[in-house]
């Protein structure tokens, strides 16, 4: 089937609407005419007339990072850029996030005695992806891990983003290759609250509660701009554009996405609410292709950010019966060993080391917020065990083990290498339960970005970012450096 078979198709299913008139406006009586332009095909029952109500330069599907960041180069370049998001408020669920962003030569990191380069770095990353088997998209990858130090330095310094002084844990043994937002874990608002701003300062515009349902194009085809479904008054909003950027996340929250493409995981519950693939449908339905989509999803805990602990202090943390499973220093090994050994849960142990260290605020703010998750504190192992209700004779013994190694300079038992330290009283655990987290396979794009149909030839004027984009990595930064990409070939695009 070839391309122009296919959009026919499209169309007649009501995926893929069609704007009537050679200049795929608005035909003379407020609407156009599906049927003429897109080959005679019949208009699906409920599909109104394309009828645009505004228009613009850069239209962004998508508020999270990777939507924002795709913003900052248009914006800057004097086009004229929308923004707009299915839920009542910017952001998606990046300002839930954990905010751990690893990104390598900053000015920041420099400024704080700490060397690095990101190409140097991405020397060193490219053979792991190479031995995983990700050699696709080599050149992309290498543009998303070098542009993550481009996006840091630029929020920083051109849109006032709040970052934690290195000096509050570069001293500690934590990793010094982590950015975090200004407090410290989970406070994403001091970051992206000021990218969000700076860019409607420089003329970006939102849009809200508009969920995005099909791409329009042309007589010819061509993507011209997208219907959405007003959320709010219950109505249909179309809105032209000259190049379209999809940004609306993952998949994980699409059951029978997850059944269909990700069996294995189908059974675990998602970690947040809106990651439906939706930008994957409309890509597809405009002929574009998935890659990746068998790779499993991320897993986390229920509460993501306590998973994180591990890199900024000492933790223990042990299955329902008390006995140690996994190595700390790490945010998703523990809730997939969690699920894959069959544990149901599991519990962090920590002291003050923890609640007095680099990331006070977010421990204090989980212990307050999930005090029905949290025992403690205690002065013993018993009293300790006995909150938990595991066998105190269990935990004890793990303890002892955990502290020989400790001894020894040598975690022989699971290899941690982070924060290798005994805890002391009082005691407190927090329970975690295993939930899918995001998502990685996405849409087949070119190197900068853009869409492509299963054969890898450009759909035109559209472009994709962040989690919809196949393997998007594990955290915020490479949906940052995902974005700047097709911000960057959109601005290129445009001046064609």
């Amino acid at each position: 089937m070839n391309r122009r078979t296919f959009l026919k198709a499209a169309v007649a299913s009501g995926t893929v609407l069609v704007a009537g008139g050679a200049l795929a406006g608005c035909a003379a009586n407020g609407g156009g005419t599906s049927a003429a332009a897109a080959g005679d095909a019949e208009r699906v029952v409920g599909t109104a007339p394309v009828s645009f109500a505004e228009e613009t330069d850069v239209l962004i599907l998508g508020t999270g990072i990777a939507g924002m960041s795709a913003a900052m180069d248009p914006v800057e370049a004097g086009h004229k850029v929308m923004l707009v998001d299915k839920l009542e408020r910017v952001g998606g669920e990046s300002f839930i996030a954990c905010g751990v962003m690893n990104v390598s030569g900053s000015k920041m990191q420099k400024d704080a005695g700490i060397e690095g380069d990101p190409e140097e770095k991405w020397k060193a990353y490219a053979p792991v992806l190479e031995k995983q088997g990700q050699t696709d998209d080599m050149e992309y990858k290498h543009h998303v891990y070098v542009y993550q130090t481009e996006w840091a330095d630029r929020v920083a310094a051109d849109y006032g983003g709040k970052f934690q002084p290195l000096a509050d844990y570069k001293d500690t043994g934590a990793p010094t290759s982590m950015l975090l937002p200004e407090h410290g874990i989970g406070d994403m608002t001091t970051v992206l609250t000021p990218l969000q701003k700076g860019l409607e300062e420089k003329g970006a515009t939102y849009k809200l509660n508009l969920r995005a349902t099909n791409f329009i194009v042309d007589a010819e085809g061509t993507p011209i701009g997208v219907r959405f479904h007003d959320e709010k008054n219950d109505g249909t909003v179309d809105i032209k554009a000259s190049k379209i950027i999809v940004a609306t996340g993952g998949f994980s929250c699409n059951q029978e996405m997850v059944s269909t493409y990700v069996p294995s995981q189908q059974r675990l519950g998602p970690l947040t609410v809106n990651s439906m693939g939706e930008g994957h449908q409309l890509c597809k339905a405009l002929g574009g292709s998935y890659t990746h989509m068998d790779m499993e999803a991320n897993l986390m805990s229920d509460l993501a950010q306590v998973t994180v602990w591990g890199y900024f202090g000492p933790n223990v943390q042990v299955t329902p019966q008390g006995t140690r499973f996994i190595k700390e220093d790490q945010s998703h090994d523990s809730p997939t060993a969690c699920y894959e050994g069959g544990f149901g849960y599991w519990w962090t142990i920590f002291d003050n080391q923890l609640i007095n260290g680099s990331q006070k605020w977010n421990v204090e703010l989980n212990m307050k917020n999930n005090a029905d998750r949290l025992v403690g504190p205690f002065d013993t192992l018993d009293e300790l065990a006995a909150a938990m209700n595991v066998p105190a004779d269990t935990l004890k013994a793990t303890f002892e083990s955990y502290d020989a190694q400790v001894a020894a300079g040598e975690d022989a038992e699971f290899g941690k290498k982070l924060f290798l330290q005994s805890l002391a009283a009082p005691y407190y655990a927090m329970k975690h339960f295993p939930y899918r987290y995001k998502t990685h396979g996405g849409m087949k794009i070119t190197t900068d970005g853009q869409l492509t149909d299963k054969d890898g030839t450009p759909i035109p004027n559209v472009y994709c970012a962040g989690s919809t984009v196949a393997d998007s990595g594990s955290d915020l930064s490479p949906n940052a450096g995902s974005g700047l990409i097709a911000g960057k070939a959109v601005v290129e695009a445009l001046k064609a």
